[in-house]
Parts: structure tokens; sequence; C-alpha cells
């Protein structure tokens, strides 16, 4: 999966975006619970 990353449009075709999107989600998802904990934090 991780190989396939980018460089995969070519050999997997729509397989390679769907890793694409995967991957935004997960830093989005990432970046959402990053904030969430540095309010938690700046409250106390």
């Amino acid at each position: 999966m991780m190989g396939y990353g980018y460089d995969g449009f070519g050999m997997m075709g729509g397989a390679g975006i769907l890793c694409v999107i995967t991957w935004l989600v997960i830093i989005v998802d990432l970046v959402l619970v990053g904030i969430w904990l540095w309010q938690n934090i700046s409250k106390k």
C-alpha cells in the first residue's frame, strides 16, 4: 500500500487514486486530533 502511494496511477488506475484519498483522510484526521488535543491542553 505504501509503495504504491503516488506513483501507482499508471499501474493500478483507480486504486491509486483511492490510496491517495485514503492517505489524505488519515492526514486530515491526525491534524484535527492534534488541534483538539492542543486546545484541551491550552484550556488547562
